[in-house]
């Protein structure tokens, strides 16, 4: 194991350079694409390991790198993404006297700070935000908490909601007093051991009531990391109230065995509730093994990416699935060959992705209305909130600034 470790960290540090092969000609921008999960702060929330942010001078070729930036606003601007989930690393309680539910409130600031370190960036809370955002030339970022472990009574939801929360991924890694968490992700993600089966844990009776508060307080819920019997019963109690969700990064599980990726089953009610899917750019996430799916395929390539993606739009329907990079996450991603030249090293490569995907027949008009898809899924969550409760969790915003003080300071 500590082996492997080490080739992890040698891999993640490897900067790289620029392949030499030509670029393919530049493809024009989608009129309104989007990314479901970056890590726009990473440098922050799993600092020292990871290197570098948007505008920071710290850019990787290598797509083997995973601890060291994969992203510039220029890349997002040249492929049409307009809109991206701002993705904030599951927090731990690493400080004297600062609990998991007070890291977690620190991280959203920190977003906030970015965005006036990144002036490209704008953070947006609500669906018509996003909207003038767009409008206005920039980058609107949905504050996105991955992981729920700072959440011990129902009343941090609105805390949470308070300091700018506008999407929630339940759990992460690891069961958590929540409910459960898809089987074997730190042995897929550290020794490379794909898990067999699932996890039987669904929804703890605190993890019920905080999927009921989100839906009070306009909280979009993702699936992603779930397991898949918390996953239908949370579908259960959103489907009960006509409120979608999201699975913000997946991959196919008819391609890649493992409950992390989501069913066929699961896409399809995800779709029919007027959710979005979003696929992942993780290399190992979206392997493909059952033979080959695009003619001439090649594994290890952006070819896997699209099939996987392909397979998830026959499950649901192409207009609710949509790019889930998960970039600047430790992932590792596909290599040059393929459908595209030079793989998928950092977002630069975005567009060649686009582009193969329309060659295998997605279409055109449903890549460049992502954007629209994912707004109005927001707008969807939004309406069928409780003013009444979104009033309540707003008036927490004092005490949501106060447990997340600007203890970090950033210069590059």
């Amino acid at each position: 194991m500590r082996s492997r470790l080490v080739a992890l960290l040698v891999m993640g540090c490897a900067a790289g350079r620029p392949v030499s092969e030509p670029r393919p000609p530049p493809a024009a921008p989608l009129r309104f694409g989007v990314d479901t999960h970056v890590h726009l702060t990473m440098a922050q929330g799993a600092r020292p390991l990871f290197t570098g942010e948007p505008g920071s001078g710290v850019l990787t070729w290598n797509p083997r790198a995973r601890l060291l930036n994969q992203l510039e606003a220029t890349h997002l601007d040249a492929a049409g993404v307009k809109l991206v989930f701002g993705a904030l690393w599951p927090p731990n309680a690493t400080r004297p006297g600062r609990t998991a539910l007070d890291e977690s409130l620190d991280q959203v600031e920190a977003l906030f700070e970015f965005a006036r370190r990144r002036p490209r960036f704008r953070v947006v809370l609500s669906s018509d935000e996003a909207r003038t955002a767009v409008a206005a030339g920039f980058i609107a970022v949905v504050p996105q908490l991955e992981g729920g472990e700072g959440i011990t009574r129902v009343e941090d939801v609105d805390l949470l909601y308070a300091a700018g929360v506008r999407c929630l991924t339940l759990v992460h890694f690891v069961d958590t007093h929540l409910g459960g968490s898809a089987k074997g992700q730190l042995e897929k993600n550290v020794l490379g051991v794909r898990p067999v089966g699932g996890n039987p844990r669904g929804l703890s009776p605190l993890g019920r009531e905080v999927v009921q508060r989100a839906m009070d307080v306009g909280l979009l819920l993702d699936l992603s990391h779930a397991s898949e019997v918390m996953a239908e019963e949370v579908l259960a109690m959103t489907e009960a109230r006509g409120v979608p969700v999201i699975n913000t990064h997946t991959g196919a599980r008819a391609l890649m065995d493992m409950e992390r990726n989501l069913s066929s089953p699961l896409a399809a009610r995800v779709s029919r509730g007027g959710g979005v899917i979003g696929v992942s750019l993780y290399d190992t996430q979206v392997e493909v093994l059952t033979g080959d799916v695009l003619p001439s395929h090649q594994h290890g390539t952006c070819d896997d990416v699209v099939a996987h993606w392909l397979e998830l739009a026959k499950a649901a329907t192409p207009e609710r699935v949509v790019l889930g990079s998960d970039l600047n996450s430790f992932i590792s991603r596909a290599r040059a060959g393929g459908q595209c030249a030079n793989g998928l090293r950092n977002a630069s490569d975005l567009p060649g992705l686009f582009a193969a995907l329309e060659a295998n027949g997605v279409p055109r008009a449903t890549l460049d209305g992502m954007g629209d898809a994912v707004l109005e899924l927001l707008g969807a969550v939004e309406a069928r909130a409780d003013p009444a409760a979104q009033a309540r969790a707003r008036g927490r915003r004092r005490e949501a600034l106060e447990r997340a003080p600007a203890h970090f300071s950033v210069t590059w």
